[in-house]
């Protein structure tokens, strides 16, 4: 009887992991300025877990729920600038990396992104287009190239977001191994009586 006690709640643990799986969400970035230079990226988070307004400030370090972002920059004649990964694996290679994102409202109100490491270019809010840092709010979304910071290349006034789509992750195997695990118990038990 104990035994059977024992097997139902590993049946119910099994599938109560099975049932609360992760949620990768990947959220599309677009910017385009308005004299022609644009920034396209992604970024991903977890929306089975991640707050209603996702807040990232911590630089190059790990992040509290971002798990990848990465971002290209063009010219105004469409030629690659530059591409790579602020974010990849849960920790920012970005020692600016800032962004604040509304999940319900699916808009950025804090963003400051480049490459990561050795960076050439990087948008931002929290700078002006004369380089004076300020707070997100204060100017538009601004496209620098680190040679001229001080003055941006373009400005826009909001970047674009659309959200790609929404993806189960595949559940844990620890999860599933509970299970077989059952069925040999209950097939012994069964054999027992026989």
């Amino acid at each position: 009887m104990i035994i059977k006690r024992i097997l139902a709640v590993l049946v119910v643990v099994a599938a109560a992991s099975s049932c609360a799986q992760a949620r990768a969400t990947t959220v599309n970035v677009n910017y385009a300025g308005r004299s022609g230079y644009t920034a396209i990226g992604s970024f991903t988070y977890d929306s089975a877990t991640a707050p209603t307004v996702i807040t990232e400030a911590n630089g190059a370090a790990p992040t509290s729920v971002i798990q990848s972002f990465t971002i290209s920059f063009y010219s105004p004649i469409n030629t690659l600038l530059e591409t790579g990964s602020a974010v990849v694996n849960g920790v920012s290679s970005d020692r600016f990396f800032r962004l604040t994102y509304n999940t319900s409202t699916n808009l950025i109100t804090t963003l400051d992104a480049d490459i990561g490491g050795s960076y050439q270019y990087f948008l931002t809010n929290l700078r002006t287009p004369t380089g004076m840092v300020v707070g997100a709010g204060v100017t538009g979304f601004n496209f620098f190239n680190r040679a001229t910071a001080n003055t941006a290349l373009d400005t826009a006034t909001t970047v674009t977001t659309t959200v790609a789509s929404t993806v189960a992750a595949v559940p844990e195997p620890a999860g599933w191994t509970v299970l077989p695990i059952a069925a040999l118990g209950l097939l012994a038990l069964r054999r027992r009586r026989v």
